[in-house]
């Protein structure tokens, strides 16, 4: 990938698909031409992209993105060090939010209030992490395909609203009944979308106005809610983070905790001694 130097570290989450990111000292470079969409902000300074004869320049902590396939070149407006952040989003990523031909920006710049930004340096932050690190991997997934889908609606031809059809009338009890037969290990979108028959991005969006939840969500309380059936029975606190799918006992009682109100040692104790056989507790 040309305009990163050998200081700067890329990274391919091992379970998000069609995304590279990218983190180190921000250069200049010329020319430039790559197949993926690429979103860059620059830390400690601007930033100054020429294309087809035009310069724009984006102010400290805007978002610059660069379509797939146009030359440009660009670089820091600072002669001092300075950072910058980049994911690249393949067109197989980008067709699950929209046409990705439509999805083009004359205006690299994104100008919005900043949200966009912070959203861009969350999303990143999650996929730029060692290998093996603690979390679900539909959290991420679900991150960047909400980037993408905000990113697109900056996009003067950006798609409209895809409309439900067929299999996303049934995608959300689909979805349920396979995250409950799955809560002890990470589930992806790619996954779920098989199962489902729909999109990612569709399936996101089906879930979250069904349930109230996107799926990386809704999983996360399906476990927490079984795990809360395996206490009531009388299962060992190590024992429920396992069958649940969280990394040990501490890691279950800080998200239980956050969740309830109280440690999963607090919300057994309450049911000690007695034969609890419901589903939930509501």
């Amino acid at each position: 990938m040309s305009g990163v130097d050998e200081q700067a570290a890329s990274q391919v989450p091992d379970d998000v698909s069609d995304v590279v990111v990218v983190e180190g000292h921000a250069q200049s470079y010329q020319g430039n031409v790559h197949e993926e969409l690429k979103v860059v902000l620059v830390l400690d300074s601007g930033f100054t992209v020429r294309r087809r004869g035009t310069t724009f320049r984006a102010a400290p902590g805007q978002l610059v993105v660069l379509d797939a396939d146009d030359a440009h070149s660009g670089g820091p407006d600072c002669s001092g060090p300075a950072r910058w952040l980049i994911m690249c989003v393949a067109r197989s990523l980008i067709a699950e939010v929209a046409a990705p031909d439509a999805v083009r920006f004359g205006d690299p710049v994104i100008r919005d209030d900043g949200g966009l930004a912070d959203r861009f340096r969350a999303v990143h932050g999650s996929l730029y992490e060692p290998s093996g690190r603690p979390g679900s991997a539909l959290t991420r997934e679900t991150g960047v395909l909400d980037l993408v889908s905000a990113l697109a609606r900056h996009a003067p031809d950006a798609a409209g609203e895809v409309r439900e059809t067929g299999a996303a009338r049934h995608a959300p009890e689909v979805v349920r009944e396979y995250l409950r037969a799955h809560l002890n290990r990470n589930v992806t979108l790619d996954e779920l979308s098989v199962v489902a028959g729909v999109s990612k991005y569709r399936l996101v969006r089906v879930c979250t106005v069904w349930f109230g939840l996107p799926p990386h969500k809704l999983h996360l309380r399906l476990r927490l809610d079984r795990a809360r059936e395996l206490l009531r029975r009388g299962s060992a606190i190590a024992e429920a983070a396992y069958a649940t799918g969280f990394h040990d006992q501490s890691h279950l009682t800080r998200v239980f905790a956050s969740a309830y109100g109280v440690t999963p040692a607090v919300y057994q104790g309450t049911f000690r001694g007695m034969a609890w056989t419901g589903r939930a507790l509501r």
